[in-house]
């Protein structure tokens, strides 16, 4: 069977263009001049043939012109599109490569096939965000020297003492007495000897609020604020929310969000094509770590690390349930009552406050540490199981 494309050929390495046609067999092909406008610049004995196998095929893009690059070096091409592809799909000769751009050239045609491709997007960027993107971060984070994670806890202690904490206000007898007592009591769980564990107490006043919180760095740096010493009513409150925070760093909590954040920052980075911001990236690392926004799963392991280690020094868990609380409490009360008076402040010259806006702000619940720290009715029912197994007498709950 013999196929006959017209078109245009081009020596190799040159811009002239002769009118031709692309003679086809099985096997072979064959370039025949049919313009004879510039055939004088041509040596008319030169063969132009050669192995079918032998031919670089462009990929079909519509309509465009399609280039097959032969044997020799020159260029024939062609609008001829539906006879090029004929030729692939019915010649032994084509190569593999040129059959699958074809099958995906039919694909990318095809709606249905657009969309199955699109859904399937869609599944692996979600699978990818969901899973992937945690277990790299997870892995990364746990091949990593501790001697990155005291010097990225040591910065970021740095810069929060530079923006948003203050010095502490509470006693030198009180810091050592909670010292002390981690020292001799909580210490023992550290989960790593290269971790040098250190509180830090810090004044953290925002607005003229001061704020209950507490945050583990992966350096083991951790601060309590006093507004957090002040609504603590006993040393096991205290006790229960060192090891929570303890738990952040055994399990690499912090060097896992780092990483997932800066993986993400730098996949969209790729994605967008701005180089530019990768600058943004150490920016956003001390503010990311500080706030201590960690997922729910972090804060469950953190959570159950807590609460295994307080039966096994026979603390009820039931102390964190009762520091949260009051936490949640005090935040919610001081954001009620700066919101009343930002209201009344707005309707002095008026007889009454606007009763639905009061309502509005009575059921807000703010809390930087709450914020920090979600689905708080979920991490007290958790602590209440724990703390059944408690007054069982378990070391174990199940």
């Amino acid at each position: 069977m013999v196929n006959l494309i017209s078109g245009k050929w081009y020596p190799k390495d040159s811009s002239v263009q002769y009118t031709a046609q692309l003679t086809l067999t099985e096997t072979r092909y064959e370039v025949n001049i049919v313009s004879d406008e510039t055939s004088d610049s041509l040596d008319s004995s030169q063969n132009i043939d050669g192995q079918w196998s032998q031919v670089a095929i462009s990929d079909r893009l519509g309509s465009t012109e399609r280039k097959l690059t032969l044997a020799d070096g020159s260029l024939f091409t062609t609008h001829d599109n539906d006879a090029i592809d004929n030729f692939i799909n019915s010649s032994q000769g084509s190569s593999t490569g040129s059959k699958w751009s074809l099958r995906l050239h039919r694909h990318e045609t095809k709606m249905t096939s657009v969309l199955t491709m699109l859904v399937l997007t869609i599944v692996f960027v979600f699978s990818f965000i969901k899973w992937g993107i945690p277990w790299t971060s997870q892995t990364v984070a746990h091949a990593l020297p501790q001697a990155t994670g005291d010097f990225i806890g040591k910065q970021s202690l740095k810069f929060a003492d530079g923006y948003f904490l203050q010095p502490t206000k509470i006693s030198d007898t009180e810091q050592q007495d909670i010292q002390s007592r981690f020292e001799t009591r909580l210490k023992r769980f550290s989960g790593d000897d290269r971790i040098h564990y250190q509180i830090h107490f810090r004044d953290m006043n925002i607005n003229g609020l001061s704020l209950p919180n507490a945050f583990a760095l992966p350096s083991g740096d951790i601060v309590l604020t006093d507004k957090f010493i002040e609504l603590s009513k006993n040393d096991d409150e205290i006790d229960a929310v060192l090891l929570h925070e303890m738990g952040h760093v055994v399990e690499r909590h912090g060097l896992e969000m780092l990483t997932q954040n800066s993986l993400t920052t730098m996949i969209v980075i790729l994605v967008l094509g701005n180089p530019d911001g990768i600058s943004e990236v150490a920016t956003g690392l001390g503010t990311a770590l500080v706030s201590s926004h960690y997922s729910r799963q972090y804060e469950t392991e953190a959570d159950e690390f807590a609460f295994n280690k307080m039966l096994e020094i026979d603390v009820n868990p039931q102390a964190f349930v009762d520091i949260l609380s009051r936490m949640e409490d005090y935040s919610t009360t001081v954001t009620d009552t700066k919101d009343v008076d930002d209201t009344t402040h707005q309707h002095e010259d008026e007889d009454e406050i606007d009763n639905e806006k009061v309502g509005e702000v009575e059921d807000e619940k703010l809390s930087d540490f709450l914020s920090s720290h979600p689905n708080t009715q979920l991490r007290i029912k958790m602590a209440e199981k724990y703390s059944k197994c408690f007054e069982q007498g378990l070391k174990v709950c199940k």
